[in-house]
């Protein structure tokens, strides 16, 4: 645990690879004290079908869907979803066009007592 969840329209143009940006991500989860190393999971969606809002103008989304065990506090959550959002953010900014990108970050919390985990091999 953590499962983040990145999604990214194929007009938003970054800074760096995908694997760069789940890097930067995973580094500040862990910075943030509240997970182990080994158990941060990310993954990285480009989207190629997507609609934002009504105008026929070309605009860009990130989002950011963080999936995290029951039982950490409000302000441990903003704490983590903001954490992730500059991480999207600087990635956007530095690469940035014409095209507005919105960048939203949603942190939710998974059922502890429902939750599976099993690790096989070393």
């Amino acid at each position: 645990m953590p499962h983040l969840v990145i999604e990214i329209t194929e007009n938003a143009r970054l800074n760096c690879s995908p694997e760069e940006l789940l890097d930067q991500a995973n580094a500040a989860l862990l910075a943030s004290g509240q997970f182990q190393e080994p158990d941060i999971k990310s993954r990285c969606i480009t989207l190629q079908t997507y609609r934002q809002g009504t105008e026929p103008v070309e605009r860009a989304f990130v989002h950011g869907r963080l999936s995290i065990l029951d039982g950490r506090d409000l302000a441990t959550r903003q704490a983590l979803g903001q954490a992730v959002c500059e991480v999207l953010a600087e990635a956007v900014r530095s690469g940035a066009n014409n095209t507005p990108v919105q960048i939203s970050v949603e942190v939710r919390e998974m059922e502890r007592a429902s939750y599976a985990k099993q690790v096989i091999g070393s």
